[in-house]
C-alpha cells in the first residue's frame, strides 16, 4: 500500500507561494500558537523576516488548500480499499496528484454509487466482448457477428449488444487521464460564448452586450465571466465553451491516444465518449474554473475597495451635524458631539421651503459645529447646495456616501444603540458619524452593504464575509483603537478580541470610568495571557499612567524601551516625544529592534490622511445638465476590473472605463486609482435612456 500523510506542508506551501521555507515555517508555527495575521505582521517581523499581512494570509490560505488536498487523498484511498478497487498503481497516482481536479479524475471511475450505461452492459456480461474488440480491433460487422452469442434480456439483439459494448469502451475512453487532459487543454485554448435564449431578448435587455458574445478562454476578463454567469443563472443566456479544434479532429486524436488504431468502430466509440460523456462535463469544469478565478478577482477588488473606504480620512472629534436627505418625509438632521454621541434632532422640509435651512443656525452657534455631513442619496445634492450656500466657508460641508446607512438603521446594532430613535434619525446619525470617523462607524455595517465591489450576490457569501472580515481586521489594527472611547463593534476587530470580549471591555469601562493602564485589561473576563498578547499592541490609552500605552510599542517590549531611555539618560516622556534620540545613541539603537524604533517614531498617531472636502460643479445637479466634453471634478467611488465608477455630484455615477484612465496600457485600475481619490474627468457619452455616463481622464 502506498503510504500517505508523509507530506511536507512547509515545503509544499513554500513552493506554491514562492516564499522561502524558513519564513513559511515560522508563520505557520505562530498561527498554530494562536497568533493573528495582524499580530504576526506587526510584532513578529524579526521572526518572519518581514512578512506582511498579504504574504501571511497567502501562506495560511495555500497551506489550508494543501491540507485539504491531502485529506481528500486519504478519503479516496480509503474508498478504493472499501470497494476493493485499490492497486499500488492507483495508490501512487492518488499520492502524486497535484490538484483536486487531477485527483477527482483519477477517482471518478471508481466512485461508489455511480450507475452508468457502461455498468448496465457490464452487469449483463458484455465486458468480455468489449475486451475482445479492444484486443482484436474488430470492425462493426465483426462486432455484430460476435455479439450474437451475448444476446440477453437486457440486450435482446446483436445491434443492442454492439451498443452495450460501445458503451463500455466509451466509458473507458472517458475515464482515461490522457484523453481527459488532452480535451481539457483543447477547451482551454477555445472560446467562451453566450447567446440570448429564444424569447428572452426583451426581459433580458440588461445582458444585451452578451446576446451574441464570444471571447477566448485564456483572455476573458473576470467581470465578463461574472456577467454571463449571472445571465445564465437568471435564465436569459445560454453559455458554453467551443473547443479550439474541430470535433472531427478531436475524435481522431482521442482515437489515436486511446486505441493507437484507426478502426471505424473505435472512432465511433471515441465520438460516443466525446459527445455523451466528456464534452459537457469538461466544458462545465472549464466554466467553473473560470468562475472560481473571477470570484477570486472580485474578492480582491472587494478587499482593496473596502480597505480604502474604511481608511478614508476622518473629519475628527468635532461637533457635527448629520443629515439624511428626503423629499416626502423631509430631511432628518441630528446634532452629534465630538465623540459621536447623539444630542438632538429635527426635520427640515427643504424641498418645499428652502429657508428651513436656517433652523440649523441655533445648533451651529450654540455648539460651535465644525462640519455638516449630508447623505448623497435622493435629494442629497440639492440639500448640500442649500447648506453650502447658507453657511459658506464658515463650516465644512461634505457629501457623504450613505451606502449601508439604512441597513445600520434597521439593524440590531442600530436598535441597541438608539432604541428610542426613528429609523431615519438613526440613518442621519450614521451619516454624521462616518463623516467624523469612517472606520469607527462603518465597522457596524455589513461590508457587503457598502457598495464597494460588483457581483457580490454571485460570490459564495461565506467566502465574501471571511474576506471582508479579514480586511476590516487589518485596517482596524493598522490604525489602532482608543481603549477608552472605542465602541464594542470596532474593538471586536482588534487582534485577539471578539464581540463578546469587547462588550466585557466596554462594560468594565463603564464601571471604572476609564482605563489608565493596559495591564488593567488582564482582570477582564475572557482576556487571558494569549488574548492580551494579541490585542495589547493595537490598543491606545492617552494620558494614562504608562506613557508607552499611547504608542504602538507592544507591552512585552516596554522593558527594552525603558532600558534604552536609561542608556540615553533621558526620561520616558522625552524619548517618546523625540524617538530620534535612540538613533543617535549607538548602544541604545543596537539594543532595540527596528520594529520597536519604528513604532516609537509613529508615536501612536492615526496613519490616515487628513480630511479634505470635494467641490462639485454648481451648475450640474442632474444627468440632464450634463453635456459631452464637459470637464468635471470627480471622486473615485468604486473600482472594478473594467474601470471605476466616479461620483460627479449627481445621483448617477459615471463610468471611467479602464481604456480611459491613461494613454498608457492599464492592466489594473487599482494601479492608477484609489477610493476617495479626487480627479478631473471629461464626459464622453451620455445614455439618457439607461442613465449611463461615460467619462475619461484623457483631458
Amino acid at each position: 500500500m502506498v503510504e500517505l500523510g508523509k507530506f511536507d506542508l512547509v515545503k509544499e506551501t513554500s513552493v506554491a507561494t514562492g516564499i522561502c521555507e524558513k519564513r513559511v515555517a515560522t508563520a505557520l508555527e505562530l498561527v498554530e500558537e494562536g497568533c493573528t495575521i495582524s499580530f504576526i505582521a506587526r510584532y513578529r517581523k524579526e521572526k518572519t523576516e518581514g512578512l506582511d499581512e498579504v504574504e501571511i494570509a497567502r501562506i495560511i490560505d495555500v497551506s489550508e488548500k494543501i491540507e485539504a488536498l491531502n485529506k481528500r487523498k486519504h478519503a479516496v484511498i480509503k474508498s478504493l480499499f472499501d470497494t476493493g478497487s485499490y492497486t499500488d498503481e492507483l495508490g501512487k497516482m492518488v499520492s502524486s496528484a497535484v490538484s483536486m481536479t487531477e485527483l477527482e479524475d483519477i477517482y471518478d471511475p471508481y466512485r461508489p454509487g455511480r450507475k452508468t450505461r457502461s455498468d448496465k452492459a457490464v452487469e449483463a456480461g458484455l465486458e468480455p466482448l468489449a475486451e475482445l474488440i479492444l484486443s482484436d480491433n474488430l470492425s462493426l460487422g465483426d462486432v455484430l457477428k460476435k455479439g450474437v452469442s451475448f444476446v440477453c434480456d437486457a440486450f435482446p439483439t446483436a445491434k443492442d449488444v454492439a451498443g452495450g459494448a460501445k458503451d463500455i469502451i466509451a466509458q473507458k475512453v472517458s475515464d482515461n487521464l490522457d484523453v481527459r487532459s488532452f480535451l481539457r487543454d483543447d477547451l482551454k485554448k477555445g472560446v467562451v460564448f453566450s447567446k440570448v435564449k429564444r424569447g428572452k431578448k426583451e426581459k433580458g435587455a440588461t445582458y444585451r452586450d452578451y446576446f451574441q458574445f464570444s471571447e477566448p478562454v485564456l483572455r476573458i476578463a473576470p467581470h465578463r465571466i461574472m456577467a454571463i454567469s449571472r445571465g445564465e443563472k437568471e435564465g436569459f443566456l445560454n453559455v458554453g465553451v467551443n473547443p479550439f479544434s474541430s470535433l472531427e479532429k478531436i475524435g481522431e486524436k482521442i482515437t489515436a491516444l486511446f486505441f493507437g488504431k484507426k478502426g471505424d468502430f473505435f472512432l465511433t466509440c471515441s465520438f460516443e465518449a466525446l459527445e455523451r460523456l466528456l464534452l459537457k462535463s469538461l466544458e462545465t469544469e472549464i466554466l467553473n474554473d473560470l468562475k472560481d478565478m473571477a470570484i477570486e478577482a472580485s474578492l480582491e477588488y472587494f478587499h482593496r475597495n473596502l480597505e480604502q473606504i474604511i481608511s478614508a480620512p476622518p473629519f475628527g472629534e468635532k461637533m457635527v451635524i448629520g443629515i439624511d436627505p428626503g423629499i416626502r418625509t423631509g430631511c432628518k438632521a441630528v446634532l452629534l458631539d465630538g465623540s459621536g454621541n447623539y444630542i438632538e434632532s429635527l426635520v427640515l422640509y427643504l424641498h418645499s421651503d428652502k429657508t428651513q435651512v436656517k433652523k440649523l443656525d441655533a445648533w451651529v452657534e450654540k455648539h460651535e459645529v465644525k462640519g455638516i455631513a449630508i447623505g448623497n442619496g435622493t435629494f442629497g445634492r440639492e440639500t448640500f447646495e442649500l447648506v453650502k450656500i447658507h453657511f459658506g466657508s464658515k463650516i465644512v460641508t461634505a457629501l457623504v456616501n450613505e451606502d449601508g446607512a439604512s441597513i445600520y438603521s434597521a439593524s440590531s446594532v442600530g436598535r441597541e444603540e438608539f432604541p428610542d430613535l426613528d429609523v431615519t434619525v438613526r440613518g442621519a446619525v450614521s451619516i454624521g458619524r462616518r463623516f467624523q470617523d469612517p472606520l469607527s462607524e462603518l465597522v457596524k455595517i455589513s461590508p457587503e452593504s457598502l457598495g464597494v465591489g460588483q457581483y457580490q450576490h454571485d460570490i459564495p457569501q461565506k467566502m465574501l464575509s471571511e474576506k471582508l472580515k479579514r480586511t476590516v481586521e487589518w485596517v482596524v489594527n493598522r490604525v489602532g483603537v482608543n481603549l477608552n472611547t472605542a465602541s464594542p463593534y470596532i474593538l471586536s476587530y482588534v487582534s485577539g478580541l471578539d464581540l463578546k470580549k469587547s462588550k466585557e471591555v466596554v462594560n468594565n469601562r463603564k464601571n471604572r470610568v476609564r482605563f489608565t493602564n493596559l495591564n488593567e485589561l488582564k482582570s477582564i473576563k475572557g482576556i487571558g495571557p494569549k488574548s492580551f498578547e494579541q490585542c495589547a499592541g493595537f490598543l491606545r490609552i492617552t494620558d494614562g499612567s504608562e506613557i508607552l500605552d499611547s504608542t504602538g510599542v507592544h507591552p512585552e517590549n516596554y522593558p527594552d524601551v525603558k532600558k534604552a531611555a536609561s542608556m540615553c539618560n533621558v526620561t520616558m516622556e522625552k524619548l517618546v516625544q523625540n524617538p530620534e534620540i535612540v538613533e543617535k545613541n549607538y548602544d541604545a539603537k543596537s539594543f532595540l529592534t527596528a520594529s520597536i524604533i519604528s513604532e516609537l517614531k509613529k508615536k501612536g498617531l492615526d496613519p490616515r490622511e487628513k480630511f479634505e472636502s470635494t467641490a462639485f460643479s454648481d451648475s450640474i445637479r442632474t444627468i440632464t445638465d450634463l453635456k459631452e466634453s464637459m470637464v468635471l471634478n470627480g471622486v473615485v467611488d468604486n473600482i472594478v476590473a473594467f474601470g471605476a465608477f466616479i461620483d460627479i455630484g449627481i445621483k448617477e455615477k459615471g463610468l471611467l472605463h479602464i481604456s480611459e484612465i491613461s494613454d498608457q496600457y492599464v492592466k489594473d485600475p487599482g494601479d492608477y486609482l484609489f477610493l476617495g481619490q479626487k480627479i478631473k474627468v471629461s464626459v464622453i457619452h451620455i445614455d439618457f435612456e439607461r442613465k449611463r455616463i461615460s467619462l475619461t481622464m484623457k483631458i
